[in-house]
């Protein structure tokens, strides 16, 4: 297991922000003035890069929220993704780690409103080409065990062949770096941050219809869910966070769909 790494962003904020949400709550973190926050894959290109894992959508949406709740800095423990899912974040105010909520999740940790939306993308290795699920099916394919994306290829995709089965995400792309795989299906904002850090290596061959989300996680019943819920719906009304998407992880709109139910 991993232990806890903390990675200081130290970037001061001006003192603009107030902290309180529409109904008057405080955010109250756990160390004044920081908020610490965990993530799984650093470095997690598109989201978590860079020198101290200062660049990427989820840095800069880190920074924001920091903002938004009146906090100088920002502080980033790297923990399990297995506990960050079940909202054990080893001591942090909130988890940022490219999470989908699920029932299954939601009875140990709880999830803001989601800052992004996440169809299931089709990171391939370049070279390799599909175009229908006909095609897909042809694939050689990696799953995660602990991924929420497996049920879909085993279950819709259906590939020709049995996928292999690796722990985690990260066996999961080291599989199809070695080429022992074609085909990984991941959140598409993730499948587009690999891509765009590996262009020569990686390419996004599809969204499949149908589609999840991105959420802050935070421990179960959390007095901090409704000033994080308030403070993400003012980025994404002012734009913020749809400019950190755009500069990290590009469009989604421009990656090809494919329906997977008539």
């Amino acid at each position: 297991m991993l232990g806890a790494i903390s990675v200081g962003l130290g970037l001061v904020l001006s003192g603009c922000a107030v902290g309180h949400g529409a109904a008057g709550a405080k955010f109250v973190p756990k160390k004044p003035g920081v908020l610490t926050v965990a993530t799984s894959f650093i470095p997690a290109p598109g989201f978590w890069f860079g020198p101290s894992a200062r660049l990427g959508f989820e840095a800069g949406l880190a920074r924001a929220l920091a903002h938004k709740l009146g906090l100088a800095r920002v502080r980033v423990v790297e923990v399990p993704f297995a506990r960050v899912t079940d909202g054990r974040l080893d001591g942090a105010d909130l988890g940022l780690s490219q999470v989908t909520p699920t029932s299954e999740r939601e009875q140990t940790a709880s999830f803001s409103t989601p800052y992004l939306t996440a169809p299931p993308g089709v990171l391939a290795r370049n070279g390799v080409d599909a175009t229908d699920l006909k095609s897909l099916r042809e694939l050689r394919w990696v799953v995660a065990r602990i991924s929420t994306l497996t049920p879909i290829v085993r279950d819709v995709v259906q590939p020709a062949s049995p996928p292999l089965v690796v722990e985690d995400r990260s066996n999961a792309i080291q599989a199809l770096r070695s080429g022992r795989a074609d085909a990984l299906l991941l959140d598409l904002p993730v499948a587009l941050g690999l891509a765009r850090a590996e262009p020569g290596r990686f390419q996004v061959l599809a969204q499949l219809s149908g589609g999840e989300s991105l959420a802050a996680v935070l421990p179960k019943d959390s007095p901090n869910l409704d000033i994080v819920d308030s403070s993400i719906r003012a980025l994404t009304s002012d734009g913020t966070i749809s400019r950190l998407s755009s500069r990290w992880l590009g469009s989604q709109a421009d990656v090809p769909l494919i329906l997977t139910s008539q």
